[in-house]
């Protein structure tokens, strides 16, 4: 199990896990940024409600990814049922 340090928005955390070192401190430094612009562009004090909104934001942009991926996965499939009709005939 891996472990590491990290500051994420003026706090330290002892991160623990099967992920590289290297990924989690990634994660940790877009939390850590995310947060930032967040409390730069709010004036949510609270540590708790700002870490709230912050979380639903970056589920927001996921689910966005996600719907995204899935519509050039569609495109992708007809791009190769094309293709795939070509090669039939």
């Amino acid at each position: 199990m891996n472990s590491i340090f990290v500051n994420i928005f003026g706090d330290e955390y002892s991160i623990a896990g099967d992920v590289d070192p290297t990924d989690i401190k990634k994660y940790a430094e877009y939390l850590d940024e995310k947060l930032t612009e967040l409390s730069v562009d709010t004036n949510i004090e609270s540590k708790y409600k700002l870490s709230i909104l912050c979380g639903l934001n970056i589920i927001e942009e996921m689910f966005t990814q996600k719907e995204q991926l899935s519509e050039v996965e569609k495109y992708l499939k007809k791009i190769s049922n094309l293709l795939d009709s070509f090669s039939a005939e």
